[in-house]
């Protein structure tokens, strides 16, 4: 049986731009969760996520509590989240098996990804994180805690080092298991952590998790690699919606990456290229409730 990845956006799970509310986290997640245990009659699975809202949540929290009990490191607060939203997907999935009737035995694997602590991330952060703010919501939030920050459209977000993911700690966990369970795996790109002398640590960085997804499924060898998002299809063009792109070859698109905004969808793409790069058949960016039309080639990017 042919393996996929399944990448789902932590922006699409919750949307960074409307209350943050786990329920709605919980309702979006039902509504995808009937077509992931259909498409794993087909296919041995993983799926990942995205954390970036979620993780942000967490550095709120942690900043404004601060006074009360001690801070944690953000590595650990990916940790978190990493179970918190694993947890909503696996019980949401049990949830869809059982109304479908079929058997699955579903794990969630929590993950440590190596990263380079010399990574040019450090010095440059881009990744964006949390909710996005208005200008004195940005101010207020300074008061407490200082950090790096964007603006989007007349708004602001934090952002923070998302370093290149070099390697996968429970790979071999996880390649015993996918054949016989759809694993939950490598939640908000990972734990980043770095390696010397036999000796693993924590580093405060969120690993873009396309990336990640993109080296996973690479490591598995899966043949397709799908990429969720609030987006239909990838635009050369975000502006126009004429301009959709619906199927491309990896060293066409590879051409133009440049006109991709970084943070966002250009990191997707340049996943998908990799994916395609070292031995995966084909890979997809579409929307996440529109998994079946996307293999169906209804909607969403096709790249191959």
């Amino acid at each position: 049986m042919d393996r996929i990845v399944v990448a789902l956006g932590g922006n699409a799970l919750m949307n960074p731009f409307g209350n943050q509310d786990v329920s709605k986290e919980k309702l979006n997640m039902d509504r995808i969760a009937l077509d992931l245990i259909r498409l794993s009659r087909s296919y041995e699975m993983a799926i990942t996520h995205g954390n970036g809202t979620q993780v942000g949540d967490e550095i709120n929290r942690n900043e404004h509590s601060k006074s009360e009990v001690p801070k944690l490191p953000l590595y650990l607060l990916n940790a978190e989240t990493q179970a918190s939203i694993g947890s909503i997907i696996e019980l949401s999935l049990k949830n869809a098996a059982n109304k479908l009737r079929i058997k699955s035995n579903i794990s969630v694997i929590l993950a440590h990804v190596y990263v380079n602590k010399n990574d040019d991330a450090f010095k440059n952060p881009l990744k964006q994180v949390g909710p996005f703010y208005t200008k004195k919501e940005l101010y207020n939030e300074l008061k407490t805690a200082k950090f790096d920050y964007i603006k989007l459209n007349g708004k602001y977000r934090m952002v923070v080092p998302s370093p290149k993911p070099n390697g996968i700690l429970e790979i071999n966990a996880i390649n015993s298991l996918i054949g016989k369970n759809i694993i939950i795996t490598c939640g908000g790109g990972g734990i980043p952590i770095v390696s010397k002398n036999k000796s693993f640590n924590g580093i405060s960085a969120v690993i873009d998790k396309d990336r990640t997804s993109q080296l996973l499924a690479n490591s598995i060898g899966a043949n397709k690699l799908i990429i969720l998002t609030n987006a239909e299809f990838v635009y050369s063009n975000y502006k126009d919606k004429k301009s959709a792109i619906k199927s491309i070859k990896a060293s066409d698109i590879a051409k133009n990456l440049d006109n991709f905004e970084n943070g966002t969808i250009k990191p997707k793409i340049e996943s998908c290229i990799n994916f395609i790069a070292n031995g995966g058949s084909a890979a997809y960016i579409g929307n996440i409730f529109k998994l079946n039309e996307i293999l169906k080639g209804k909607s969403g990017t096709m790249i191959y």
